[in-house]
């Protein structure tokens, strides 16, 4: 299983504009050159209970979990090793901690199953926390478990934080508006065919671009091989306009919530966990890849 992100983006944010007519230049960059020195591997036992045991830095890396593959950045787990104490997997942690900005990520594949009985057990997710969680918030940009055909988009954080999400694609599903520290968060389910799992895959993945601004959350899914997608993969670093991007595939904006308040100082985050409707996922395999990440602070 591969999560592979050719670009994910941290940059500035040029205009105070709201939402839709905000432009970035790039301030970071992840990729092959770089990944493995700007973040941190987690070895901690896993904080939601998941069958799974992350692999530190040397261990990772030793067994072929975490590695340099065709110019992208690779991290898997192990799908052989079948240990009762979990199954080891990797998650790393950026060094750099952010508040507000737009994140690109052009993603060719991602944690799926192979079996007939779908992705039994696997939770693939690329999110944003910040410590003292649930209070600084947190961002789950790609997330999904079992056999969960689409991606979900949730933020949670403390009580009192209710959004609005009136601004998203008519696919997306609501599912809660309380963002409030509980298994669910405020979360919008989606409907697209190749978001997400095996489809995405088939279709060799796409870009996510995610903007964290002062008033509202969104994010925006394009498909590998779409105009969109193609246009922000060879955007210089001064050219991302997210007024150019349409409606997101989920959008929110604080109702009874300050998201700036809310949410900040956030890692991000890449891990396969495991857990679910099987005590082990036996037709899993997978792992994360990812070729770079650029990022785009916000200018005062």
């Amino acid at each position: 299983m591969i999560f592979s992100a050719k670009a994910i983006g941290i940059g500035a944010l040029l205009s105070a504009v709201p939402v839709y007519a905000a432009s970035y230049s790039q301030t970071k960059v992840y990729d092959s050159t770089n990944f493995f020195e700007g973040f941190n591997f987690t070895s901690d036992p896993d904080p939601s209970g998941g069958f799974v045991k992350y692999m530190d830095a040397e261990t990772a890396k030793s067994a072929g979990m975490a590695k340099i593959s065709n110019g992208a950045v690779y991290l898997g787990a192990n799908y052989v090793d079948k240990s009762p104490n979990g199954r080891p997997s990797t998650r790393v942690r950026s060094k750099d901690v952010f508040t507000t900005g737009l994140f690109v990520a052009d993603i060719a594949h991602m944690p799926a199953g192979t079996g007939k009985g779908g992705s039994c057990g696997i939770w693939p997710a690329y999110w944003t926390s910040g410590p003292n969680w649930p209070n600084s918030g947190e961002i789950d940009i790609i997330e999904g478990v079992n056999g969960q055909k689409s991606n979900a988009v949730t933020l949670h954080t403390a009580k009192g934080c209710n959004m609005d999400v009136s601004g998203s694609e008519s696919t997306a599903n609501q599912t809660s508006a309380d963002c409030e520290d509980s298994d669910a968060g405020c979360s919008q389910g989606t409907t697209s065919a190749n978001n997400y799992g095996a489809a995405f895959n088939a279709n060799g993945g796409g870009v996510y671009v995610t903007e964290w601004a002062s008033l509202s959350i969104s994010v925006w899914f394009f498909p590998r091989g779409s105009a969109a997608a193609n246009a922000v993969i060879n955007a210089g670093p001064g050219d991302l306009d997210v007024a150019k991007f349409g409606a997101p595939l989920a959008r929110f904006e604080g109702n009874t919530c300050d998201i700036a308040e809310r949410f900040k100082s956030n890692y991000i985050i890449f891990n396969t966990n495991f857990c679910g409707g099987c005590e082990y996922p036996q037709n899993c395999s997978g792992g994360v890849s990812t070729n770079f990440y650029r990022g785009f602070e916000r200018i005062p």
